[in-house]
């Protein structure tokens, strides 16, 4: 049996915004299919009709919780292959906010998400996050010399965002094993900077890896 609407304070949000925030604490809670419709309306205080009004259906519901915080993140890294930049700032500032996990219902969703993709979600990730991706490889190119990103240089976009992230969202295993390996680190700033010094290198052994190709 599902709960009557939840009773709204008057200085609520709006409905739209309360149904993206219920919406994405029950996904991240129980996955999208563990999640009704009526459930998130009454969790978010609003009709059963709601959903249809503001998104259309429930896939659209879930691809507009998926995509906020890629735009999020698209804002954060604006201006990060600014060719002014050299090649060690770009990397950090591309990796910074990979390299922390608010604990929020986002990185929830996502980690789910990489255990099981939904069609919806590759979708969203590859219209909203893909190009990110593009253009860090392209930065990566620019400083090995390339005018574009070979396979090479697309893994190690990707190894590099995966390292910064498995920091993220591991820390309490290496704070586990290894306490002193990021005590003296507690934002990370270090540890940015240190992938950031790898990226370097790796750029530097593809750029003549290719100049000795014939």
């Amino acid at each position: 049996m599902v709960a009557a609407p939840s009773p709204v304070p008057p200085d609520a949000p709006p409905p739209r915004e309360r149904l993206l925030r219920e919406a994405a604490r029950l996904f991240a809670e129980r996955g999208v299919d563990g999640v009704s419709t009526r459930e998130i309306c009454a969790a978010a205080g609003v009709n059963p009709g709601a959903i249809h009004y503001h998104f259309g259906d429930k896939d659209g519901l879930y691809a507009e919780v998926l995509r906020l915080p890629a735009q999020d993140l698209n804002r954060e890294l604006a201006g990060f292959d600014d060719p002014a930049l050299g090649l060690h700032e770009a990397i950090s500032r591309f990796l910074r906010p990979f390299l922390f996990d608010d604990g929020g219902c986002s990185a929830q969703l996502f980690m789910r998400e990489m255990q099981a993709p939904s069609p919806v979600f590759l979708k969203t990730v590859t219209e909203e996050i893909g190009p990110l991706f593009e253009r860090f490889a392209g930065v990566l190119a620019r400083h090995a010399g390339l005018d574009a990103p070979t396979p090479a240089l697309f893994q190690l976009a990707m190894g590099l965002q995966a390292m910064a992230h498995d920091y993220s969202v591991t820390r309490p295993m290496l704070d586990a094993f290894h306490p002193e390996l990021l005590a003296g680190d507690p934002h990370l700033e270090h540890t940015c900077r240190r992938l950031a010094d790898w990226g370097c290198v790796l750029v530097a052994h593809e750029r003549d890896a290719h100049a000795r190709t014939p």
